[in-house]
């Protein structure tokens, strides 16, 4: 049975082709990691946004991906009931301060990361506008956030993340990358095991 696909261009035995010890495989594995989360999540919000009336659609896939980054940064195989420390964690980085105090990390959790994912709404006294002064502004009792300045923020977090595995040597870092992708490749065996591969006419479950 062929393995299924990890990625719009790699499947689990691309993946696991590769030794963590050899360096120049780390070329074709941070590779592997753009293809996923930028061929299956980032690029779509990109193009969503070039969209009037996104916002929703483009934070909620946002969140969705800084969720898995943190779980990426961290080595989180199952990130069950982790929901609010990566997030929270995630938003403590420099390209989303200092507009993000802690205050305003827990209250991007509740409000916008799970009123999107579980209620398709942003929650209490937030709004979600563009082409505003800064990416958070604190307004009364709620927030104005920057769909645009949230989105660019994200992808320069990808892009720091991305350019810290390729620099690094043996790294708590990549440890963590390699433990996660193991955890992503069993998963697709597994089901390999059970479906079709993909290919152009036919998708197997993703």
């Amino acid at each position: 049975m062929d393995a299924l696909k990890i990625s719009p261009r790699y499947t689990s035995l691309d993946w696991q082709r590769l030794d963590s010890s050899n360096p120049k495989d780390w070329t074709k594995a941070v590779e592997i990691v753009r293809d996923r989360l930028n061929g299956r999540f980032l690029r779509f919000a990109s193009d969503c946004l070039k969209k009037l009336d996104s916002g929703f659609v483009v934070l909620a896939i946002d969140c969705l991906l800084a969720e898995t980054l943190q779980q990426f940064r961290e080595g989180i195989a199952d990130g069950n009931g982790q929901s609010k420390k990566m997030i929270t964690q995630f938003l403590e980085g420099m390209h989303f301060q200092p507009d993000f105090d802690a205050n305003a990390r827990k209250e991007f959790y509740v409000d916008i990361r799970c009123g999107l994912l579980h209620q398709a709404e942003a929650k209490s006294m937030w709004l979600i506008r563009r082409k505003q002064p800064s990416l958070l502004q604190k307004r009364g009792e709620g927030y104005i956030i920057d769909v645009e300045k949230f989105h660019a923020a994200l992808r320069a977090s990808f892009d720091d993340y991305l350019k810290a595995i390729t620099e690094l040597g043996n790294d708590p870092l990549r440890s963590n990358l390699w433990k996660k992708m193991n955890h992503i490749c069993n998963v697709r065996a597994a089901r390999g095991a059970l479906y079709e591969a993909e290919d152009n006419a036919v998708s197997s479950p993703r």
